[in-house]
């Protein structure tokens, strides 16, 4: 009856926020918080009425209606500190009148629905009603609007408010939930229009009515906007950024041509959980840029203007021309380009010495002027054309003589546990500004938190780009640690001399550091409008298959001319013997707490394959650990992606790290193995076809436990599935199915299964309508794009020797090169889809994901496009060793397995080089836990263990590494393929 709104699509600002509110170490459900606040109730409940929690609503059941199938929804906004009032309004009326209703729980959901970085289409959105029919529509907006007069709320976006209530409003939608499953394993909204058809749902920050379906309550249709918009005497040209709490916008101001910066506060909107609201702290920043321009003109934009304009305040100030601090460091930087040479990264951290310094000059300025800046980060900064710096953004600035703020960007504000031990009223600024030099290098501020001792490995990873000493030390010195160097109440001035890399080396200090959002750093971390949307689907379809032919007599993958299938989904046979592994050279030493250290830079270079076979077994300890096969949320820790797809799935859930242990050769735990089986088949009916999050994925998983009816089962509902016929994909269509049924043959020989395969692949090469059957925005790369397609078919095309599906794949790898753009290194890169073209080095949808399919085109037959383009590829992965995440997906793990598939291919040493280089970079990531290690996942903000950004995927990487031939022996060279390096 109360299903769960789904998630408004391309709304990336969801990502993992709320999942990460309700634990400090893994993503859940907001609502599985031990402790949500104070619970809002009616305050009079008829007798017989009982409230039912759905999420973070509490709903009640009408006594005279049901719940209609779709209509007119009412929506009631509230001030958080008159919310109690308001329901108890609300509930009065639908209690009279039988229809039912539903509230936010708690003041922590209230918060997180109005928050800052929320959904724009949900905020406001404090009770919702459901009237049968519009004539009961009618009476009830009459009488929520009489008894709410003199209330004040936020303005909900996807609504029009009802006549001059500032609290009521309503829009036309679906009651009941009706939905439909996506190939990506998201539900859509589904809404019946004025011709009974079923349309999207939807949920757009405007109002929106479903085709022939007219407003019955509006007294007069307003016209569409045309022309310009102003807003007072300024005219917008630009919208820098929307959000929750207001949009900022760069103008004109038509009285003088004056180039201004705008920046919006919605009324009662944009909450952060001290309760105050985007118009108060707007109000706030206004008083403090006048008070400082003042005392120290431009050390801030100097304030033009502040004035309210309908419901919604403007604060109008100086347009600070250049680029923030961000862009600048992901075209600047160096680190992460194929041409770097010693002058250019020498040349580019004196660069950073000299921002950094021009920081210093105006942080004093605002400090001598009896200020703290409290949110020195990335984006709050400008750096000019002449190479200077200007902060902007005093959203967070408060005088010395009171508290901080609270307010402050991950990773780049100091944690809790710092700021109650040290009460210098600049240690915001201090810590902002070593984290700032923190993100010059490299970014990983969240493992500089978590794990302290292992910036060894990364400074041992910087070797050929060393950061000089003393900016190694800044951007570290609130992370220092051993023998005496250490400040654990991090009083130490910024520029003081850090920790030097012998020191870092040895057991970490107390934790007394912050957790970091993504930081980009040239080209590792491209530049997104905030949190992706390709986080949440964005993960490259491994390979099911392996080997294709079950005859003992034909030559195996390794004796073929293409090198060892990625086999990062296929299943070994049932019940294997582990794979023997390189004796381990010694133990790990051991912190204060029992967890295994890291090995130092000068032990993973004498022995790198004893380390990684370390790394390998403190993986697998550390994923048994986070085991679970009686938690209702999860078997294993996923990405927050889980809870708005499943959670037992290949990418995100149970199957993925399943598969990795199997495949590494450890034992599952039984009681795991039977958790899997019975989430696998409860769930089927409700699970899409794909390989990532669907039924294609879980079959081989399931096969390789010895439960092949069922693995041919859940094969057979994703061939015959409607999405199949819709998506092509390697993710979540038909590529992926077909993959599936290679895996099956594979493992049982049965050529029925390779029928099925074959028959997925006729299919493939009739699509009339290939860019549709990719999903939107002409997606590009392995997880989405041509490039997976392909790899279906170069697998196909050696089990069933068909010529035409390799002329196919190479015809599709032609049009993925044709969307791939040419970097000033000299290097080829991808994006993940047609909006963007930033540059991507990652297995999921970015170069190394097409180059991977790129080598195994260019090992069966010539061709020269794609031989000339593969170097092109290789060289922009080769130099990124320091990606923001570990995982297989979007991380190092991935490009990690990518180059050691390519070392295998070309067979030189310098590629050997690169693949043992991304491996033992992974020990970097790796967090000691009690048992084992632990990685953070999408997001870096919690731990995960799955297959897309986890342990399982680095395991994985790991286990391709150490099982083949070339730590061990002298590689055999397959035939000349280009290198690079």
């Amino acid at each position: 009856m109360w299903p769960p709104v789904p998630i408004p699509r391309g709304d990336p600002v969801l990502e993992g926020f709320g999942e990460a509110l309700a634990d400090p170490e893994y993503y859940l459900p907001l609502t599985s918080v031990a402790d949500p606040g104070p619970r809002f109730t009616p305050g009079v409940v008829p007798a017989g009425a009982r409230g039912a929690a759905q999420g973070v609503w509490t709903a009640w059941a009408g006594a005279r209606t049901g719940l209609a199938e779709q209509g007119w929804k009412i929506h009631v906004s509230a001030r958080l500190d008159r919310a109690q009032h308001v329901l108890d309004t609300v509930a009065a009326i639908c209690f009279s009148e039988g229809v039912p209703f539903k509230h936010l729980s708690a003041r922590l959901f209230f918060l997180f629905v109005h928050h800052k970085h929320a959904a724009r289409a949900q905020a406001g959105k404090f009770c919702v009603v459901y009237p049968p029919d519009t004539a009961t529509a009618r009476r009830l907006l009459e009488r929520l609007r009489d008894a709410l007069d003199g209330e004040e709320g936020p303005y909900v976006l996807t609504d029009r408010r009802f006549r001059d209530s500032r609290t009521v409003h309503y829009r036309y939608g679906s009651f009941g939930g009706r939905s439909r499953l996506r190939a990506d394993g998201t539900r859509e909204g589904l809404v019946r229009d004025g011709s009974g058809r079923e349309v999207a749902d939807l949920r757009l920050p405007a109002f929106h009515l479903p085709e022939g379906i007219t407003d019955p309550f509006a007294e007069r249709e307003e016209p569409p906007h045309s022309g310009p918009i102003l807003i007072r005497d300024y005219e917008v040209t630009r919208a820098v950024r929307l959000s929750n709490a207001g949009g900022s916008y760069e103008a004109r101001d038509r009285r003088t041509g004056r180039p201004v910066f705008l920046k919006e506060a919605r009324a009662h909107n944009g909450l952060v959980f001290d309760g105050t609201d985007a118009r108060q702290r707007l109000r706030h920043e206004h008083r403090v840029l006048c008070e400082l321009h003042a005392a120290a003109p431009g050390v801030g934009p100097e304030p033009l203007d502040h004035f309210t304009e309908w419901e919604h305040d403007f604060l109008v100030t100086e347009y600070v021309a250049g680029q923030p601090l961000v862009g600048w460091l992901s075209r600047s930087s160096p680190l992460a380009r194929a041409d770097r040479t010693a002058a250019s990264v020498a040349a580019y951290y004196e660069a950073c010495r000299g921002l950094l310094a021009g920081l210093d000059v105006s942080l004093e300025r605002v400090h001598a002027a009896g200020y703290r800046f409290g949110d020195l980060s990335l984006g709050n900064v400008m750096v000019t054309a002449a190479g200077g710096v200007r902060l902007v953004d005093f959203e967070a600035a408060s005088a010395l003589s009171a508290a901080p703020s609270g307010i402050g960007t991950p990773g780049f504000t100091p944690p809790p546990g710092l700021v109650r031990a040290d009460s210098d009223p600049l240690l915001h600024d201090r810590y902002g500004m070593s984290a700032v030099a923190f993100a010059f290098l490299a970014p990983l501020h969240e493992l500089a938190r978590h794990a302290p001792a292992n910036l060894a490995l990364l400074h041992r990873d910087l070797a050929d780009v060393a950061p000089p000493p003393d900016l190694w030390e800044r951007a570290t010195a609130f992370h220092r640690m051993g023998r005496g160097t250490a400040d654990p109440t991090g009083r130490q001035a910024i520029d003081r001399t850090g920790p030097s890399a012998e020191n870092l080396a040895e057991p970490s200090a107390p934790d007394l550091t912050g957790s970091s959002a993504p930081v980009p750093t040239g080209r590792l971390a491209p530049d997104p409008p905030g949190p992706s949307a390709e986080d949440l689907t964005g993960r490259p379809a491994p390979d099911l298959t392996g080997p294709p032919s079950p005859d003992p007599t034909e030559p195996s993958a390794e004796d073929l001319t293409e090198p060892p299938a990625p086999n990062l989904t296929g299943p070994p046979a049932p019940d294997p013997k582990p794979r023997s592994a390189p004796a381990r050279t010694g133990r790990l030493a051991r912190d204060d707490h029992g967890a295994d250290r890291p090995p130092s830079p000068a032990e993973l270079d004498a022995d790198p394959r004893g380390c990684l076979t370390r790394l390998a077994a403190q993986v697998t300890a550390g994923l048994l650990a986070t085991a679970d096969a009686g938690r209702p949320e999860w078997a294993f820790p996923p990405s927050p992606e889980a809870f708005r797809t499943n959670t037992v799935c290949l990418a995100y859930g149970t199957a993925g790290v399943v598969h990795a242990l199997r495949r590494a050769g450890a034992a599952v735990p039984e009681e795991i193995r039977e958790r899997l089986r019975r989430d696998a088949l409860a769930q089927r009916g409700a699970l899409p076809p794909g390989l990532l999050v669907g039924t294609a994925g879980l079959a081989p998983v399931l096969a390789g436990l010895g439960l092949l009816d069922e693995a041919v089962e859940l094969l057979g509902d994703a061939d015959g599935h409607p999405l199949t016929a819709s998506c092509a994909t390697l993710a979540g269509g038909l590529a992926g199915v077909g993959l599936g049924w290679l895996a099956l043959h594979r493992l049982t020989g049965d050529g029925a299964h390779l029928e099925r395969a074959a028959a997925a692949g006729e299919r493939l090469l009739r699509t009339p309508d290939l860019p549709a059957a990719l999903g939107e925005h002409d997606a590009r790369g392995l997880l989405h794009g041509r490039s997976g397609l392909a790899l279906f078919l170069h697998r196909l095309a050696r089990a069933t020797g068909d010529a035409r599906c390799l002329e196919a794949g190479r015809v599709l790898l032609h049009q993925e090169l044709d969307r791939t753009f040419p970097l000033d290194d000299g290097s080829l890169s991808v994006s993940d889809d047609a909006r963007f073209s930033r540059a991507m080095p990652y297995l999921a949808t970015g170069a190394a994901g097409v180059a991977a399919v790129l080598g195994r085109y260019v090992a069966t037959a010539p061709d020269e496009r794609c031989a000339e383009a593969l170097p092109r590829l290789v060289a922009g992965v080769r130099v990124s060793c320091a990606t923001k995440e570990a995982g297989l997906y979007r991380g190092l793990a991935g490009l990690s397995w990518f180059l050691t598939e390519h070392a295998e291919l070309t067979g030189t040493a310098a590629a050997r080089a690169d693949a043992v280089r991304a491996a033992t970079g992974l020990w970097k990531y790796a967090v000691p836990h009690r048992r084992g290690v632990r990685f953070l996942g999408a997001g870096s903000q919690r731990f995960t263990a799955d297959l897309s950004s986890g342990g399982a995927g680095v395991l994985l990487a790991l286990h391709r590494l150490l099982t083949g031939p070339f730590l061990a022996e002298p590689h055999h060279a397959r035939p000349p393929v280009a290198a690079v390096g």
